[in-house]
């Protein structure tokens, strides 16, 4: 094994030392430089940063213009039961809040049209917010809701849940979803919203929700900050401990949100 190591590219050997650094630190706590790296390996700032971003883009590390790499603090969604980002961050056992920024009827974007079978006449409800893990804007949400489920939802019936408030109204909402993730670039004025620099990836994840029947009910758009997710996977554990694979991605190309 030590043989082995002794091959492994310095990028790859950075990669490591940092991991053991990250798992025994808390988050926001400052990383070594690349310049101390370079130094440290003995290899070119280049390499140094390569090894940095390798894990900027797996989640695990995050850069502030001028000021450093620091660990990242992230959120874990747990796949024992379908999440929210409201039962996600409280479970972490911080303060979920969120802001409105729209609420409307409005003609569907063409997936959202097939999924929910919709005429071309017919309209669905769009329900942008974002949401704030203890006050900071880690997500920004775009739920598209089918009107012939929720007809007559008014952004008023909304309390601190989504799926809360569609049970309270109607006694239904989505209990099972398809999800995806990637990492694409976002807008500015996404990065603005999310409070982030324009050249950073995010994680981009979209849900096709389902009530207990399968019946489509919610189309979902989510932009994460990637150094606040984590995703978790239970397979057939129930109540057992919870198996904790980390997924890492590579960034694809740009999304247009």
């Amino acid at each position: 094994m030590q043989e082995l190591a002794n091959h492994l590219p310095y990028y790859v050997k950075i990669k490591q030392y940092l991991r053991q650094l990250i798992s025994a630190s808390e988050p926001h706590t400052q990383m070594p430089s690349e310049l101390e790296l370079a130094r440290q390996f003995d290899v070119s700032r280049g390499t140094a940063k390569q090894a940095i971003m390798d894990l900027v883009y797996e989640g695990l590390l995050y850069r502030k213009q001028g000021k450093g790499t620091f660990v990242a603090e992230r959120i874990s969604r747990v796949y024992d039961d379908l999440p929210s980002f409201t039962e996600d961050i409280k479970r972490a056992g911080h303060i979920s809040t969120s802001k409105v920024l729209s609420f409307s009827q409005t003609a569907p974007a063409p997936r959202a049209k097939l999924f929910f079978g919709l005429e071309d006449d017919e309209h669905i409800i769009r329900y942008k917010r974002l949401v704030y893990d203890n006050y900071r804007p880690v997500a920004l949400v775009i739920s598209f809701l089918n009107p012939h489920l929720y007809e007559g939802f008014q952004v008023s019936d909304i309390e601190t849940s989504l799926y809360g408030s569609l049970r309270k109204k109607y006694g239904f909402a989505p209990t099972k979803a398809k999800d995806s993730y990637s990492f694409v670039n976002i807008s500015p004025n996404t990065a603005k919203l999310l409070n982030c620099n324009e050249n950073d990836y995010v994680c981009y994840s979209e849900r096709l929700g389902y009530l207990d029947d399968r019946t489509p009910a919610e189309f979902v758009e989510s932009y994460i900050r990637a150094d606040y997710f984590r995703l978790e996977l239970s397979f057939g554990l129930n109540n057992d401990a919870v198996s904790n694979p980390q997924i890492s991605y590579r960034p694809p190309t740009s999304v247009s949100d």
